[in-house]
């Protein structure tokens, strides 16, 4: 029992003192010597590592002691991270001296991250003060040289799980045992530190001979080799490397046992830069999961070169970045499993693998996300483009950037109902027309970015749904007309800005249209009533005045042709009013019209003119010729007495009527009580054509100055005949002179 209590009270006093130095050394203000310290109250971000600001408490504290230069914080798991950065000149000091004024408060740092000092040189034993230091990050340090027992403090050659990062550094030369340290790694990367070449990259590898490295980059160190064999990564074959970088460097051939001594463990591999593989090469790998290749060297060789892809079966992510490069064909048959493919500037060779990668989307049906910018989609068809993308229920991304699409056919995104996000960056698209995402019912996330949209159809963005409480649209740099046409996305912006349901991420777009719109954004542009309906406003006018002048231009020629009718239908009217002959100006008038004809057409004067004018059944009229006028007098004062009581003189003229003397002494008597009456009296009746030089000169005066109607033997225009002549004799018949009253 005694054992136990003492066992107990150790336990207890044990645990009070790491309290103890732990809140001393969280409430500590102490400081590294130098000119400047490095200070922030945001968290600072550093990519797969324990540093990640995403796990650091929002407490940060400095090191007192002189001017500030380092910072550390607590991560979530309660481990002490410390940050120094030289922003100056004079903020650059030793490795040593900022290492010495740590002090035994620091010691249970377990990361060091160093940035933008000169050390140059990294001495043995640099980092012995740390019992529990597990990563190491020296970032533009100016380090060339590296001491061979610099690492190999006791907490760095006992941790698992190590990472050191050593990037952009100018380092020549590695010794054999530098990096051997630590039961395991979880990182080594070694990235621009172009000096390196591929002699010290082996050294490194033989450092981690038989030791496990869960990822390994070495990104830009200067590698140069003709042929990437598997002697290259042979040191490596037992150290269960998961995760492998290499882009940056420059291989020659790879050949197909290259990766061999990796192959059973490896599941990540990003190679770039390298002129030709081997057909086999891929297939040593049983888990490979994500393979990114890229910056193909570019040959003037006539030779066809192909990607062997096939058969990686557990192949989850292929991108492949065909920048200046003139690979042929791939092979790509049997990943089935595929879920992210991202074949990227092709440019016009694109079509050398678009039947290639139909066939792969038709046979995979898992695939989430697929990225085709940059190879001149443009050029291709309506059809292929439809053919490409309809239909992908299983997509969730889409990424179509640098394209030079300028319009999008409507089929294009038929069918993808289960889409996320959308990316249509840097095309030269200027319509959205309507119904274009019409399927995107999930589309959260649309990217239209620096195109030369002018409108935008509002019914696209309505089929958008927040996603975890989330919605972006991204319109920036458009050349957007801000008219009538566009109210009704201005309306839709300005409700999901005002909504409070879920985030919405929108920066604001000015208009570029019209340029006294330019200062106002398009998600509250105005417009007056005026501006939304001057079309209409013309159209409608144009519309009412053309019917005005058409129906103006109607009714004028239906008067012009119906006139006489009217006016004929009006003098029946008055004739019907008046059945008594009026006298006008005192003058007794006994007939309507005195006839003058010849012998020859007695006949017709007899049968058709009197049969027509007194017989007729609408208006009636009385006429006089020679055969009515009374014997018993002279005839010269009965034709004179005849003419003289006759409102109107009707010459019936004919070649016969023309020769006849007695004729004549008709038309002098006309002629006389025409300068007499001073009004029209005189109708001319041409039975037939008469060369005007077979014509007296009075005869031709008669025609010239008075009512002049042709006689036809078409029955329509002897009706206009009749017609035409009793509205002549009309005139005057049945108007009643307004008389002078005087009292």
């Amino acid at each position: 029992k005694k054992d136990k209590h003492n066992l107990i009270m150790a336990r207890s006093i044990q645990a009070f003192l790491f309290i103890l130095i732990a809140t001393k050394a969280v409430s500590s203000n102490e400081t590294f010597k130098g000119n400047q310290m490095y200070q922030s109250t945001k968290q600072t971000k550093y990519a797969d590592d324990a540093t990640d600001s995403s796990s650091f408490d929002e407490k940060e504290n400095g090191i007192s002691n002189g001017p500030k230069l380092c910072i550390f914080r607590y991560n979530k798991k309660k481990e002490m991270v410390c940050v120094c950065k030289a922003k100056r000149k004079s903020d650059q000091i030793t490795l040593a001296e900022i290492l010495k004024y740590m002090g035994k408060t620091y010691m249970f740092c377990t990361s060091l991250r160093f940035e933008h000092f000169k050390f140059e040189t990294l001495e043995n034993g640099s980092f012995d003060g740390f019992k529990q230091l597990s990563q190491i990050f020296l970032f533009n340090c100016s380090v060339m040289e590296i001491g061979r027992d610099a690492f190999k403090s006791n907490s760095l050659l006992t941790q698992s799980n190590i990472t050191i990062k050593i990037e952009m550094n100018p380092i020549r030369h590695i010794k054999p045992g530098t990096f051997d340290v630590g039961k395991s790694w979880k990182q080594l990367s070694l990235c621009q530190n172009q000096n390196l070449g591929t002699e010290n990259i082996q050294t490194v590898f033989n450092d981690l001979r038989n030791k496990t490295v869960d990822r390994l980059e070495i990104k830009t160190c200067g590698i140069f080799l003709r042929e990437l064999d598997k002697s290259f990564f042979e040191p490596l074959r037992y150290s269960r490397i998961t995760k492998l970088n290499m882009i940056g460097n420059s291989y020659g051939i790879v050949t197909s046992d290259a990766f061999e001594p990796l192959g059973a463990f490896l599941q990540t591999l990003v190679l770039w830069n390298f002129m030709d593989v081997q057909r086999d090469t891929f297939g040593v790998f049983h888990k490979l999961r994500g393979l990114n290749i890229g910056g193909l060297t570019v040959t003037r060789s006539s030779y066809a070169r192909h990607l062997h892809l096939h058969n990686m079966t557990e192949l989850r992510s292929l991108s492949i970045n065909m920048e200046g490069s003139r690979v042929q064909a791939f092979d790509m048959s049997g990943l089935e499993h595929l879920q992210l493919m991202q074949l990227t500037n092709c440019g016009y060779e694109f079509g050398a693998h678009i039947n290639q990668v139909i066939r792969l989307l038709n046979t995979t049906k898992s695939l989430r996300l697929i990225d085709l910018s940059d190879n001149s989609l443009c050029k291709y068809t309506d059809r292929d483009l439809c053919q490409i993308f309809a239909g992908r229920v299983s997509l969730y991304n889409l990424l179509l950037k640098d394209n030079y699409f300028t319009n999008l056919p409507t089929c294009m995104f038929k069918g993808l109902y289960n889409l996320h996000y959308l990316n249509l960056q840097s095309n030269l698209l200027q319509v959205i027309q309507k119904d274009l995402f019409e399927d995107l019912h999930q589309l959260t996330k649309l990217d239209l970015s620096q195109n030369a949209i002018t409108f935008i159809d509002s019914s696209n963005l309505e089929m958008m749904t927040p996603f975890q409480g989330f919605m972006k649209l991204d319109i920036r740099q458009n050349n957007f007309d801000c008219n009538c046409q566009l109210k009704s996305l201005r309306n839709w912006l300005t409700m999901k800005i005002m909504q409070k349901g879920y985030k919405f991420k929108y920066k604001h777009e000015k208009c570029s249209f019209p340029i006294y719109k330019q200062t106002e954004y398009i998600h509250n542009f105005t417009m007056t009533w005026l501006e939304c309906n001057t079309i209409n406003v013309v159209q409608v006018s144009t519309i009412t005045g053309s019917l005005v002048l058409i129906v103006t231009i109607v009714t004028l020629l239906l008067l012009k042709h119906f006139w006489k009718d009217i006016q004929y239908r009006k003098m029946i009217i008055l004739a019907r009013k008046h059945e008594q002959d009026v006298n006008i100006d005192g003058l007794l008038i006994e007939h309507d019209a005195f006839v003058s004809y010849h012998s020859e057409k007695q006949l017709w004067v007899e049968n058709d003119l009197c049969n027509e004018l007194e017989n007729g059944l609408d208006i009636k009229f009385k006429l006089i010729y020679d055969d009515r006028i009374m014997p018993g007098g002279s005839l010269f004062t009965s034709l004179g007495y005849a003419i003289h009581t006759s409102r109107k003189i009707l010459f019936v003229v004919s070649r016969g009527w023309v020769k006849d003397g007695m004729n004549q002494f008709e038309v002098d008597m006309a002629l006389s009580k025409l300068l007499d009456d001073y009004r029209d009296m005189i109708i001319v009746l041409l039975m037939e054509h008469i060369p005007k030089d077979e014509m007296p000169d009075k005869v031709k005066m008669i025609i010239k100055h008075n009512n002049c109607l042709r006689w036809s033997n078409n029955e329509k225009k002897q009706a206009k005949f009749w017609r035409d002549l009793k509205l002549e004799l009309g005139k005057h018949h049945f108007e009643i002179p307004i008389q002078d009253v005087s009292y």
